[in-house]
Formats: structure tokens, sequence, C-alpha cells
């Protein structure tokens, strides 16, 4: 898969709602990674690498389990809204801070408006924060490149759900952090 299309990727299928499950293989992993109990009910999600670690208000379900791509999902109503995180292996070794930033304008579609992007940086990880809108669709990401791995945090808020959910998203992106073994 070309590396330009992997915030795509991402995107459509947080869009989406990621409603389905992909059938185990023999590439899938056998399930390290833990869920325990954080402050004020969260839960903290630990990578089977212990690479790094983030909350969801509860134990997110996990949607694609493969050497090259994870995809947890945690819904926050029954109306399409969810706090997604999806951590993709980057097959490209060039790839650069700049190319992503680029792609959020050209790469996303013609229906995906980028409201707001920002250059971030998470510890010494650098990438960028982005808000877009899509037919009335919102989403938030953030999207950390850590080579050799790209690092998706999205937040759905999706046009049919009647609330919103500021406080879910904040401390959902401000839990990720990079750990050490």
């Amino acid at each position: 898969m070309e590396m330009k299309l992997l915030p795509t990727l991402a995107l459509a299928v947080a869009l989406m709602g990621c409603q389905s499950t992909p059938p185990p293989t023999a590439l899938t992993p056998t399930a390290t990674a833990v869920a325990a109990p954080a402050d004020q009910g969260w839960f903290t999600y630990f990578a089977p690498d212990g690479k790094y670690s983030l909350q969801f208000p509860k134990a997110p379900e996990t949607k694609a389990a493969t050497p090259v791509i994870l995809m947890l999902v945690y819904p926050l109503d029954k109306m399409g809204s969810s706090l997604s995180f999806v951590s993709s292996k980057v097959e490209n070794k060039k790839f650069t801070l700049k190319q992503l930033m680029d792609s959020t304008k050209s790469k996303f579609g013609k229906d995906i408006q980028v409201v707001h992007s920002q250059e971030a940086s998470w510890g010494e990880h650098k990438g960028i924060k982005l808000e877009m809108e899509m037919k009335g669709n919102r989403v938030w990401v953030h999207m950390i490149h850590a080579q050799p791995y790209l690092y998706q945090l999205l937040a759905l808020q999706a046009k049919t759900s009647t609330k919103d959910f500021p406080r879910e998203r904040e401390q959902y992106f401000s839990s990720f952090q990079f750990t050490k073994k």
C-alpha cells in the first residue's frame, strides 16, 4: 500500500463507523495487550510491544490486528460517533512530516474539508493535529510519525449523533503517551 493512502484509509474506515470485524487469519497475532482500569472509570490500553499507551472510556474493540496494522474502536453512541486508534507500519523509510501535511490538503478527497491543521509533537516524535468535516460528519485526527509507525488517534462525531463528546475527545487525545519497556 502506498504511504500516501494510509491517512485516507484510516479516515475512510473511521467515517464508515468500523462496523465489521475482519475474520482472523494466520497472521492475526495473539492478543497480548491489556486494558486496565484507569482514573475516572477509563481504561488504559497498553500496546502489545510496550511502546505506547492510551485511554478509552471503556475497553475498546479490536477491529483489525495484523503485523502491519492495529485498529481499535470504542463507540461513543449508537449513532456512529466513536474514538478510534490505528497503528500502521510505514514501509517508506523516507516518509516525512511534510508529506503527511501535504496529504491532508490533497489526498483526503474533494468531499473532505480540512477545517484546521497544525504541526504537533509528542516527545521526540513529530506529527499533526487535524479537524475535518465531510458531509456533516466531523473528525479530529492526531497523526504521530514514530518510524517505522504512523499512529492515528481519531475521534468521529457523526452527523446523526444527538450529542457532542468534547470531554471524551480531549481526555482520549491527551492520554496517548510513549512508554519504555
